[in-house]
């Protein structure tokens, strides 16, 4: 097989020179555009799926101050995550991630332990916020049939059916080889972005009223029961609410994870972490100021039997109009699916490759017609279906399974950009994009929220918790993980994980990483 045919050219260039550099041959193919990285990372993001679907959540937590307050203070500290990431990024741009960049930023003492955690907690946020992601989809889909056959009764069970059929699409989508991912890339852009602007816009102009601004920007709204059953202030429910916020503004680690697919991945996967929380938050205001103020009646929108935002959508869209922008909701989720199952498949496959999952040398191969790692797409398919059983029994699913995500994913992103500004600082070398003598103050305001969401989004959403559909099962499967990770290193993973393995030796390239390309 010729260079060409593995995914290179005949000369020896920069990306695959550093790529060289960090102990790793060019196996997958360098066949993404920084478009495509952007692309991929904006819809694992997926602001369409993140705050429509939990609209009815931040209504009742709090309400337009949630909403509106809450996106602005989650986008200012989500910010600072971001550009600690994007540093260490254009450092290390290995599909690995923020796995590869633990285990450099901690050392040969820290780095196999925090990898450890970090791996594990990274495909934890993935898994479930590609299961809430398709979930919501999948409920919409259901809303949607009920808009046009009203004899037709959602339930979980049909919420799960449908999840999982639209999750096993995406696998094969996956499956079909990068022409397909471009396509899905490149749609997705334009689903996220055109489709917002006319869910925006018709909203606005289709109202039948609109909401004043001062019910928009000061309107606080409690149905929690925090307030009225317990001497819980309202600061606290709104801190509750920013849970539709937070979990908006998350999988932007996906540009780190197709690095090795991505041409100039030193420049344009900080780009991509970078460009899509920039343009999330965009979106994502507009989104929420428009459907704040298209409320109609705020107690008959809450208790919808379609839902919160979709009522939102039939009432200033009309039957038809509303309808397409539920469907719009329901691709929007199908497309995040896509883009996670490949972002999230790359992250596994770079823990595969040094040992660290149960058989790995079985997962670790790649595909010879698609040179990607198709083993670990279904894998990653079948555990994402698994993590959507509770939605069967419980109605809480969708936001419990977003607690979980958010505290995978901001937990994951912590770990690097704790160790670079701590045990990392003196060996950390700055590449193309670096904050210089802010990379401090920045980690550490990224480490103080992270621990903040950690605390909040493991309690009780709603009180008091007296049957299942109130239960919030978040800290359950963040304390299972954090068990599940602790044994497993100290009585196993401590005498075998090294962390990254190297596949190559740095003297192929005589020990000198050139700046230029060959």
């Amino acid at each position: 097989m010729d260079n060409n045919e593995k995914g290179h050219g005949p000369t020896y260039n920069e990306d695959e020179a550093r790529l060289a550099a960090l102990g790793y041959n060019q196996n997958m193919k360098r066949q993404f555009s920084g478009l495509q990285n952007f692309g991929f990372t904006l819809t694992n993001s997926s602001v369409l799926i993140g705050i429509v679907p939990l609209f009815g959540f931040g209504m009742a937590t709090g309400g337009p101050v949630a909403i509106i307050w809450g996106w602005l203070l989650v986008a200012f500290f989500v910010m600072f995550i971001g550009l600690g990431m994007a540093e260490i990024c254009s450092t290390f741009p290995t599909a690995g991630g923020l796995y590869f960049w633990t285990a450099k930023l901690g050392g040969p003492k820290w780095g196999p332990m925090f990898s450890w955690y970090e791996a594990w907690f990274n495909m934890l946020g993935q898994v479930a916020g590609c299961s809430g992601s398709v979930l919501a989809a999948a409920t919409f889909m259901n809303t949607l049939i009920r808009v046009w056959q009203p004899s037709w009764e959602p339930s979980g069970t049909k919420n799960f059916y449908i999840m999982a059929a639209l999750m096993i699409t995406a696998g094969l989508i996956n499956s079909a080889g990068g022409r397909a991912l471009k396509v899905a890339s490149l749609v997705s852009v334009v689903v996220h972005i055109l489709g917002t602007i006319v869910v925006v816009i018709t909203v606005l102009v289709g109202a039948p009223k609109l909401q004043n601004a001062n019910f928009v920007f000061t309107e606080f709204k409690d149905y929690t029961g925090y307030t009225t059953q317990s001497s819980a202030s309202p600061a606290f429910v709104f801190m509750l609410g920013l849970l539709q916020s937070q979990w908006s503004m998350l999988g932007y680690d996906a540009s780190a994870h197709m690095s090795e697919e991505t041409e100039k991945s030193y420049v344009n996967g900080p780009r991509g972490i970078l460009m899509s929380i920039f343009a999330s938050v965009c979106i994502g205001l507009a989104l929420a100021l428009a459907m704040t103020f298209g409320i109609q009646d705020y107690d008959t929108t809450l208790n919808s039997i379609y839902g919160a935002a979709p009522q939102i959508f039939l009432d200033c869209a009309g039957k038809v109009g509303g309808s397409i922008f539920i469907f719009i909701i329901v691709f929007a989720g199908f497309l995040c699916g896509v883009a996670t199952v490949a972002a999230n498949s790359r992250m596994i496959y770079a823990f595969a490759r040094d040992g660290g999952l149960p058989f790995s040398p079985f997962f670790s191969v790649l595909d010879r017609r698609t040179q990607m790692p198709l083993r670990l797409v279904w894998l990653s398919v079948a555990i994402i279906i698994v993590l959507a059983l509770p939605s069967l029994g419980s109605e809480a699913t969708l936001s419990a399974i977003s607690g979980i995500s958010i505290i995978g994913f901001t937990v994951s992103y912590a770990i690097p950009i704790l160790l670079r500004i701590t045990v990392g600082a003196e060996t950390f070398v700055q590449h193309e994009f670096n904050l210089g003598r802010f990379s401090k103050p920045i980690g550490w305001i990224a480490c103080v929220w992270t621990g903040f969401i950690f605390v909040i989004f493991n309690l009780p959403q709603s009180w008091p918790v007296d049957n299942m559909d109130h239960f919030n099962f978040t800290p359950a499967a963040v304390g299972f993980l954090l068990i599940f990770t602790t044994l497993t290193w100290f009585l196993s993973a401590r005498h075998w994980f090294k962390g990254p393995v190297s596949e190559i030796a740095l003297q192929e390239l005589d020990g000198v990483v050139p700046i230029e390309a060959k």
